[in-house]
């Protein structure tokens, strides 16, 4: 997927998204890696033995059938064979089915952020932290 494709996917899922050179710049750097379906995608970065789920994305024409848990069983495929024996993510705790998929997946929550995210409307709102052993 190219930034362009991955932007517009993500501009369709989120209400917070990110612009084609943030993914970008992400896609440039070594350590960053992505796993992809044609409605779906996982974008990560490995830092020694961790990796970072930085974003996951799912067509909202296509959610419910899949696509969410298997881009990140492969993001956590990758991850491992980079090395990584950890992985991490921060969510909105508004978001319910980010949350679900993630816990149906065997991540925990390990952690909060307080008012760490400002939404459009300009009010804040906490992260949720989330890690897995891999």
């Amino acid at each position: 997927m190219t930034p362009e494709a991955l932007a517009h996917l993500h501009a369709r899922a989120s209400d917070s998204p990110w612009s084609v050179d943030s993914f970008a710049s992400q896609l440039a750097d070594k350590s960053t890696f992505l796993t992809i379906e044609p409605n779906a995608f996982a974008l990560g970065r490995a830092t020694l033995d961790e990796a970072e789920l930085l974003q996951i994305a799912t067509d909202p024409d296509h959610q419910r059938k899949g696509h969410g848990h298997r881009v990140l069983a492969a993001f956590e495929i990758q991850a491992k064979f980079v090395g990584c024996t950890r992985s991490f993510l921060e969510v909105a705790q508004s978001n319910v089915p980010a949350i679900a998929l993630y816990a149906s997946c065997g991540w925990v929550q390990d952690g909060r952020r307080s008012k760490y995210y400002t939404r459009p409307n300009g009010q804040r709102e906490d992260a949720l932290l989330m890690s897995k052993t891999l």
